[in-house]
Parts: C-alpha cells; sequence; structure tokens
C-alpha cells in the first residue's frame, strides 16, 4: 500500500467533511492495513484502509451490529468509500487508551477486568435462534457444519501447492481437519453466540480516569458463531491481566477447552495466513506443541 497516497486520501476525507485541513495527521500500519488519526481542535476522526479485498465492508456490518449489543461505545461509521484502488472507512475518534498499556495497578486491573469480562458475559449471551452464522449469511443448527463452512476454504489454501506451509505443518493440520468432529463434540450442543472474534484487549480502549471500558475497536469476522471463539483471544496479549481466568471463573466451558482454545487458535493463525499471507514457521510449530501437551 502507498503510505503517502492513503495520507492524502484521509486528509482529503476530514476536508470533505470539516471543510478544512486537519492539524494532527499520524498514520500507523496494522496487521490488515493501515489506520489514520486526524485532528483540529475538537473535530477528530478515524480512516481505516484493508489490504484484504472486502475486508471494510465485512468491518462496516461488524461494528453496526456490535453498536446495537454492547453497553459500551463502539465507533461510529461516518461513510466509507473507494479511492485511488483503496477501500476505506471513516470513523468517529473515541477517546480513551488502549488497554495494552493499563497500569500495573491493582484497583486499575480489577476494574476493568471485572467490566471487560461483564460487557463479553453480555455479548456472549446474545443466541440467534436459526444457529451458526454461515459465510454466505444462511445459517446452521450444527456447529460441525458451520465450522467447515468457517474453516474449508482455509484447509484447502494451507494445503495447496501455493501455501508456504511446510510438508509437516500440512500433515499435523490434516490430523487437525480428520480430528474436528471429535474435538467439537463437547460443545456441540451449545448454542451460538455473538462474537467480535479479535477481543483481545489491544482492541479494548479504557477510561484513564475510572478504568472502565471506554470503547472496543476493531471486529474481526463477527457473527453469530461460538463465544469460545472469543475467549481464546482473551489470552492473546497482557496475560498478567488475567482476563481469560475472570472470564473462564464467572462463565462455565465444557470439558476439554484447553484442547479446543488451541484447536480454534490453529485455525485462525491459518485463516489470518490464508487472508494476508502471513506465515510463521516456529509460532506454529510451538503452537502446536501446546495443542498436543493439552491433548495429553
Amino acid at each position: 500500500m502507498n503510505k503517502p497516497q492513503l495520507k492524502t486520501i484521509a486528509e482529503n476525507a476530514f476536508i470533505a467533511m470539516y471543510r478544512r485541513k486537519a492539524d494532527v495527521c499520524d498514520i500507523q500500519e496494522t496487521f490488515y492495513g493501515w489506520v489514520v488519526f486526524l485532528a483540529s481542535g475538537k473535530s477528530k476522526i478515524v480512516v481505516k484502509f484493508s489490504r484484504e479485498v472486502g475486508r471494510i465492508g465485512k468491518e462496516v456490518a461488524s461494528l453496526e451490529q456490535l453498536r446495537k449489543i454492547v453497553s459500551c461505545p463502539v465507533p461510529e461509521i461516518y461513510f466509507f468509500g473507494r479511492e485511488g484502488g483503496y477501500d476505506y472507512i471513516v470513523l468517529d475518534w473515541l477517546e480513551g487508551v488502549s488497554a495494552h498499556q493499563l497500569p500495573e495497578d491493582s484497583k486499575a486491573v480489577m476494574t476493568f477486568r471485572e467490566d471487560y469480562t461483564d460487557i463479553l458475559l453480555a455479548l456472549h449471551e446474545h443466541q440467534h435462534p436459526q444457529g451458526f452464522e454461515l459465510s454466505n449469511g444462511e445459517f446452521s443448527q450444527s456447529l460441525g457444519s458451520a465450522f467447515d463452512d468457517w474453516m474449508g476454504s482455509v484447509y484447502h489454501y494451507l494445503m495447496s501447492v501455493g501455501s508456504p506451509f511446510s510438508t509437516d505443518l500440512k500433515d499435523k493440520f490434516t490430523v487437525l481437519w480428520e480430528d474436528r468432529t471429535k474435538i467439537l463434540a463437547p460443545i456441540a450442543h451449545e448454542s451460538s453466540s455473538f462474537v467480535h472474534d479479535d477481543c483481545h484487549i489491544a482492541n479494548v480502549l479504557f477510561d484513564p480516569t475510572t478504568f472502565k471500558v471506554a470503547g472496543l475497536l476493531d471486529p474481526c469476522d463477527s457473527g453469530f458463531k461460538h463465544r469460545e471463539l472469543d475467549v481464546i483471544h482473551l489470552f492473546d496479549v497482557r496475560s498478567d491481566l488475567h482476563i481469560a481466568e475472570r472470564y473462564l471463573e464467572k462463565s462455565h466451558l465444557d470439558d476439554g477447552f484447553e484442547e479446543r482454545r488451541h484447536f480454534f487458535s490453529l485455525w485462525d493463525d491459518a485463516k489470518h495466513s490464508r487472508n494476508m499471507g502471513w506465515y510463521n514457521e516456529q509460532w506454529l510449530t510451538n503452537k502446536f506443541s501446546l495443542y498436543e501437551s493439552a491433548v495429553q
């Protein structure tokens, strides 16, 4: 992506909204693209660009659904479009600090942890009567069938001749795919839940005065899926805050979660590889070791 061109598009979006140039313009690279922060006085916006075709449309739909469900702030969508070959979305700039910067203070940690886990528990209470959401917008009452829909194309990608996955990792993913029905069996009876799908705390803002959640950002493949697809991300950033452990104290998960945790996480990594071309052999090998230890 052309960084100067992205910055120009974002600056033009600010001018279109406020009829003046931004005094502050900061552009940052993310996994899926670039984010530009623009401000002039009290006028502030965020402009996001995606490397993945179709990602912006997914985020628009996800943010609109999240805003209807969660009690904490979610960025408002001002407009979205395409310019210079780039899809982009213009959002309001939520006030707050990224939760990965939460201070190591017992009161701050406890307040944030309680508030965020309550928000997630409430989010996951939202179920769909038709079951699990499929990639085409339809639904299935079967978690197994839904998982095949979510990850079937990912499996075909990583097994293809053109994928970066080594023969050893392809063999390991083949076994993982063949064992999916057995692995998912303990939760096959459960209902769907609405999930954010990338809810690690780097995608959460906190209020530096109250230490409560000030915003929920950057949903990935949100929808009515299984809540464990959210829970696995609570281990990803700042494990010292014990967000995942507190969630598990508040909400019982069926037997075998430690195995499913690494199972879902491996497929999540494979999905990101399919979407963005990311690949880290050692990272994936280490994660398979964790999965194999959990199985034993």
